[in-house]
């Protein structure tokens, strides 16, 4: 604890899920309570979703969460206790807080810590695609597990028996460079330990590789190797494809209403919906709710709160629902709903990552064809098509810097920032999204993540420090924002400079460019479906 505060007394830490933020929290609480040097408190901040908009109060919540404990402190001395400056508070999942409130909570946040300067704050999350709202806070990221820890962690998972010790084989020789992305999280490695148990294998895709873990968990019932406890379902009429078109339909709209955690009344009149609308209703909710607490472990119960095991299985189960039970038109009104909200996009990337492998085609036909299409229509009457396009979802770039493994080693990236206007949004998160998608569209978008990006960063670097003063870098010099607007108005470069900038921070990106990109999609798109008037179209099927 002492050496994370030696960086700062304000800290903000960020990780994936399952990465193990909130495991963090209740250790370093543990922690602290052992060596009695701080008071430690900590607080799930989705718990401030009760407050209403406009009066939020980090007091009133962090004191109502130490009231749950039975913690007897009259509030005026608490107030008290708080200009002392022996609190360490941790508040864990600001991604969980639903983003109508996120901005209001991360400005409480600052002037209850700003209010109360000799406590210390650590505040955890997800990472945000846009800039930090804890501006006054000093962001750390969480490291990936090595192959070592890897190693080490999945020979904990279970006995040392021959299956165990040819996964941690596998994993050393050949798994965890193959399968980096899954080896790394500690939560991904234990699904994964999971699906080797029962398949021998592992899936390439994170969406597969979700289908395996929770097929692994819902037969495990059935499974008395190893001494596995059986568990029989309650909801005994129930076929495996029931089950799971209950549970899709219940992560479906408990994601898109942002709650994740829930009183039994609240749980119950979301599974009730759910059995009556699937035309379900002879099954007892309550049964149901035992299933997934006991059989297949989606939800736990932590005192009177029920909750997901973990919230990536309510977002895989929701981009499932999404892909297998809404109609095109369906899902085109959804797509063009939340992309046209700036804040719900950015909360939504895992979604939108686990819809494209799902089925990627359809994905981006009824999330990104129209508004591409006008996109292009609109960038075709401009001299210079590419930059409109720019200017139309972006008004600057962000250079940020990050530590990559145990030696330090600097990985440094450049985005684009979002402009503010929310009438800009849409065309901001197609771009954003179509070049997400392009990824999978396009395997020279490999090399240019590899080997094309560095020349072309320190090009754009060398012209922004020409633009910038020193004291506008942050980070040693590293870390900069730099909007449109000055790159425009400054008299450091010249024009044919100018230019030249514009098309290093597109090329950066995407390469060949952002017109080409989407053209090529969208002829293509269009050429599948001409095939379709063709006499012989089974053949092109």
């Amino acid at each position: 604890m002492d050496s994370l505060l030696q960086i700062s007394r304000n800290l903000l830490i960020l990780g994936t899920d399952g990465v193990g933020k909130s495991m963090l929290t209740r250790y370093l609480f543990l922690d602290t309570a052992e060596y009695e040097r701080y008071v430690p408190v900590l607080i799930e901040l989705r718990r401030i979703g009760i407050q209403l908009s406009g009066e939020l109060s980090i007091l009133d919540l962090i004191y109502s969460c130490m009231e749950d404990f039975n913690v007897d402190l009259p509030k005026d001395q608490f107030e008290y206790s708080l200009q002392l400056g022996k609190y360490l508070f941790l508040f864990d999942g600001f991604d969980e807080v639903k983003s109508s409130l996120a901005k209001e909570t991360a400005e409480a946040i600052q002037k209850f810590s700003a209010k109360y300067p000799n406590n210390s704050f650590i505040v955890t999350s997800r990472p945000k695609a846009e800039t930090s709202p804890l501006e006054t806070f000093t962001t750390m990221e969480s490291m990936p597990l090595s192959k070592a820890q890897a190693v080490d962690l999945a020979s904990r998972i279970w006995a040392k028996d021959e299956k165990t010790m040819e996964f941690c084989r596998q994993l050393n020789e050949i798994l965890y460079e193959k399968h980096k992305d899954f080896a790394e999280n500690p939560l991904l490695l234990s699904m994964m330990f999971l699906t080797f148990m029962r398949n021998s294998s592992i899936p390439e895709h994170l969406s597969d590789f979700y289908k395996k873990a929770y097929d692994a968990l819902y037969s495990a019932h059935d499974n008395q190797d190893k001494g596995c406890y059986r568990r029989d379902f309650e909801c005994k009429t129930l076929d495996e494809n029931e089950f799971k078109r209950i549970l899709s339909h219940f992560c479906f709209h408990s994601y898109f209403k942002e709650d994740y955690e829930f009183s039994e009344a609240e749980i119950i009149r979301y599974l009730q919906n759910s059995l009556d609308k699937l035309g379900l209703a002879e099954i007892r909710s309550i049964d149901y709710l035992t299933d997934l607490r006991n059989v297949v472990c989606m939800i736990i119960k932590d005192g009177d709160i029920y909750r997901f095991s973990h919230r990536s299985f309510q977002t895989y189960f929701a981009a499932y629902y999404s892909a297998h039970s809404l109609t095109d038109e369906q899902q085109k009104r959804l797509f063009t709903n939340i992309l046209s909200d700036g804040d719900v996009y950015f909360g939504r990337i895992d979604y939108y990552d686990l819809l494209m492998q799902i089925e990627l085609d359809r994905f981006a036909e009824n999330a990104l064809e129209c508004g591409l299409r006008n996109l292009i229509q609109k960038a075709g009457a401009t001299q210079r098509p590419d930059e409109f396009l720019l200017r139309t979802a972006y008004d600057r770039i962000e250079n940020h810097t990050s530590s990559l493994d145990e030696g330090h080693t600097t990985n440094e990236r450049i985005f684009y920032g979002v402009i503010s206007e929310s009438s800009s949004y849409y065309d901001s998160n197609i771009l954003s999204l179509f070049y997400r998608c392009s990824k999978s569209y396009y395997s020279d978008f490999d090399d240019i993540t590899h080997e094309y990006r560095s020349n072309k960063e320190q090009a754009i670097k060398n012209y922004v420090k020409l633009i910038l003063q020193p004291e506008e870098f942050r980070k040693d010099g590293h870390e900069f924002v730099i909007l449109f607007e000055k790159i425009d108005t400054t008299d450091c470069i010249t024009d044919d400079e100018r230019q030249r900038l514009y098309n290093l921070i597109i090329e950066y990106h995407w390469g060949k460019g952002i017109c080409m990109r989407i053209t090529e999609w969208l002829d293509k798109l269009d050429m599948k479906r001409a095939l379709l008037e063709s006499p012989s179209f089974i053949d092109n099927l």
